[in-house]
């Protein structure tokens, strides 16, 4: 059902002024929607505080989904898990060396990547890539 199962990844996009945008989105697992989505130059605790930011503001009243991720650094933040069990959310991390316990937000990027963006960087700055976002 939706809004029970969220997976979340941060992935880097090359700029064609050589420089990387970080994009940290949230998928649904069941509907496969980006319930949220945000762009930096950096992949910082910002970027994913404003993302989990962007999902409780989408979410329906009551939703309080499990929010799975990978094992990095910026899942395992103090004030990351914190904010989740502050409005509920269950967090879950895949298993050590298994990438594909991600595999439905994995799959988003490799989309995106693939499909929209197929290895060249079309978007000058990152200004441009937001825009697109």
């Amino acid at each position: 059902k939706p809004y029970q199962v969220c997976h979340t990844d941060v992935s880097q996009v090359r700029l064609a002024n050589q420089t990387w945008a970080y994009l940290s989105v949230i998928t649904d697992e069941a509907s496969k929607e980006v319930l949220a989505c945000q762009v930096s130059p950096h992949p910082n605790s910002d970027l994913i505080t404003s993302t989990v930011d962007e999902l409780i503001r989408n979410l329906p009243d009551h939703a309080c989904p499990l929010i799975h991720s990978d094992q990095g650094w910026q899942y395992q933040l103090p004030f990351y898990t914190q904010r989740l069990a502050n409005h509920h959310f269950v967090q879950s991390m895949s298993r050590k060396g298994h990438c594909l316990d991600n595999a439905p937000v994995e799959s988003f990027f490799h989309i995106l990547k693939t499909e929209l963006l197929d290895g060249l960087p079309l978007f000058e700055d990152i200004t441009a890539f937001q825009m697109m976002v």
